[in-house]
């Protein structure tokens, strides 16, 4: 799981902005929303234009680096700070088991490593210097490997990972783990447009995708808790797989009457499917259609697995020691985030009106 994320000198992130999810509290209720003392379920929050996308956006380039999943580079223009000339650094702490892993490096454009570095419970096992073309690797299995990339434009972990037989040892696992962790990050924003970053290779439309995991009754099911109550079938029209409604033999297309909030969720929906492949999955203004029910009734379902997962949000009826808990909200504030339970110098417990304190401003430095 993802323990720490440093950055800075990314976006409107001018100074460096760190995120840390392993400053967990001893509260004894909402406990699965921890996992091996790291926060498993995050909610952000933070005025428009604070930087909560790009908050996402930061963690997410990792994928550029180490996966063949779906990018959107468009995302990442003005990649740098405007007001510092200088390149951005990246830094990620992971735990896995009982062993962390700290990859950092650093990027002057979304495409252009200058340096990575990469320590498994603080021994530095891979380093390389892209503009001096020179490293070293310590993994076992990978010592000899060629570490010229004068012609490769790549990330050299990547390349390591891609042409190299590791040894089976406790370090070469962790990296393995680490390598399989960001495969399968997720990164979802415009539920309505489908935009994604990284976990899949393309975009599946909504209708075949539900139809062929045999997930219809149980999408059905899903619309029903949310005050949908459609009938649901499936057809086939000119060779394409179609979700209808059938109102009493009157059969309609459900994408040709469906609200922005429906579209919005049933494309949520999509990802729920495979959420137990995803490890870390940051949604993006998760309910910007939804009503306060709805949108506590989808952060229920993500804490039912094991997947960690970011959502940014606005919505403040959600703010309650019922649903998570104070470790687990976290507020962004002029290029600084941290937990409700970090801003303040008192001990906070489950009688708090959380939302009320929230509203207040007790949750701002």
């Amino acid at each position: 799981m993802l323990s720490e994320f440093r950055v800075e000198n990314f976006k409107n992130f001018k100074d460096e902005l760190i995120f840390r999810l392993d400053q967990v509290k001893n509260y004894e209720f909402n406990t699965d929303s921890i996992m091996d003392g790291i926060v498993k379920t995050a909610l952000v929050y933070g005025r428009n234009g604070i930087g909560k996308s790009n908050l996402g956006l930061a963690i997410f380039d990792i994928t550029l680096n180490l996966t063949d999943k779906e990018k959107n580079l468009d995302n990442y223009k003005y990649f740098t700070n405007l007001f510092k000339n200088s390149p951005v650094k990246f830094y990620y702490k992971f735990k896995f088991d009982s062993s962390y892993l700290v990859y950092k490096y650093e990027k002057d454009n979304p495409q252009n490593i200058i340096k990575e570095e990469l320590y498994i419970d603080g021994k530095r096992l891979v380093y390389y210097d892209h503009k001096k073309h020179e490293g070293e690797v310590k993994l076992a299995g990978a010592e000899t490997l060629k570490n010229d990339l004068k012609e490769k434009n790549i990330s050299f972990v990547k390349y390591l990972e891609s042409n190299s037989i590791l040894i089976e040892n406790r370090d070469n696992t962790v990296f393995n783990k680490f390598i399989d962790f960001v495969n399968n990050m997720l990164f979802v924003s415009s539920l309505e447009k489908g935009h994604h970053q990284g976990f899949k290779t393309r975009y599946k439309l909504i209708a075949k995708e539900i139809i062929e995991s045999g997930k219809l009754k149980d999408f059905e099911l899903f619309l029903k808790s949310a005050d949908i109550g459609y009938k649901l079938i499936a057809k086939e029209v000119d060779g394409e797989k179609l979700i209808f409604c059938d109102f009493d033999g009157h059969e309609i297309n459900l994408f040709s009457i469906a609200s922005n909030g429906t579209y919005s969720l049933a494309a949520l929906y999509y990802w729920l499917i495979d959420l137990y492949k995803v490890t870390l999955i940051f949604i993006d203004d998760f309910d910007a259609f939804y009503h306060n029910r709805l949108a506590r009734m989808i952060v229920q379902e993500v804490l039912k697995g094991n997947t960690q997962a970011i959502i940014t949000t606005h919505n403040t009826s959600i703010i309650d020691n019922d649903l998570l808990r104070p470790d687990c909200y976290f507020n962004l504030v002029d290029g600084k985030i941290d937990s409700f339970s970090g801003y303040v110098q008192k001990d906070l417990c489950k009688a708090h009106n959380l939302e009320k304190m929230y509203r207040t401003g007790v949750f701002f430095e």
